[in-house]
């Protein structure tokens, strides 16, 4: 199976800049989206047009253009979803559409939009209650179900100074605060895999994000802030992981992980 996961900066925008040109290049078997700012009503013709490949499933923010999420997947997969689930059931996450989660026969899949901590810091501790209430969840699921999790998406959050090209500058930005970075220390040692820094443990220069100022993509100044993580049993079947820079049309690049059956 093939995993994809993009934050697109906008479903609409991304239409438009060939997001359909890539799918349908790379056929994923499950593309997972962050900030799609979108309604099913305002993206009715988009998927209609999709609907040959993908089965869509959003999952947007109740505030209009703002954050959300969605999972396209593939109608002819070998492995078909026994369930699509929106949300955690706590309302001030489920309202941004934050967390959209589909289970397979032995997978359970899990597409989040961590929230951005802001400038001035004030959303730091929602997105780290945010973020350990997944992992809360995905340890559930796995002790429930015994099926291997995969968390992936934006989580807003460069892990090391490997992971981004000005650390020392960036110290005291959201994003690697010391105690954003100490959560996914704790999400490793509770028994995920960071699945990238697994097989390419001291790679430099690997990024997801770049801003639009100053021609920071094309000189390659960014972060890497998109990740799959995922239980340990798994990584024996990973095949491939790997950033997809090359593709256009957001801040972000997406990301691909492709696993045995």
């Amino acid at each position: 199976m093939i995993f994809t996961s993009w934050n697109v900066n906008g479903l609409r925008s991304v239409s438009t800049k060939g997001f359909e040109t890539w799918f349908r290049k790379t056929l994923p078997d499950v593309i997972a989206l962050q900030e799609i700012k979108s309604t099913e009503e305002d993206v009715l013709g988009l998927i209609n047009h999709w609907s040959d490949l993908y089965d869509v499933h959003l999952f947007s923010a109740q505030k209009k253009g703002y954050s959300g999420t969605a999972l396209l997947i593939k109608k002819n997969s070998k492995q078909r979803p026994i369930e699509i689930h929106r949300g955690m059931d706590v309302h001030e996450y489920d309202s941004e559409g934050r967390l959209i989660w589909c289970e397979f026969e032995n997978i359970i899949f899990m597409n989040g939009y961590f929230p951005n901590g802001q400038r001035d810091h004030s959303r730091v501790d929602f997105k780290l209650d945010f973020s350990r209430r997944v992992v809360a969840m995905a340890h559930a699921l796995h002790k429930k179900t015994k099926k291997e999790i995969i968390i992936c998406g934006d989580i807003n959050t460069a892990h090391a100074e490997i992971d981004l090209a000005n650390p020392k500058s960036n110290s005291k930005t959201t994003g690697f605060l010391l105690h954003e970075r100490a959560f996914v220390d704790e999400m490793i040692e509770s028994g995920f895999v960071d699945v990238f820094r697994h097989f390419h443990p001291g790679l430099p220069d690997q990024y997801t994000w770049w801003t639009y100022r100053g021609d920071c993509r094309e000189r390659n100044i960014g972060w890497r802030l998109d990740y799959f993580f995922s239980t340990k049993e798994l990584i024996k079947r990973v095949k491939n992981v790997e950033h997809q820079t090359e593709v256009s049309g957001s801040d972000h690049c997406p990301i691909l992980m492709e696993i045995t059956d």
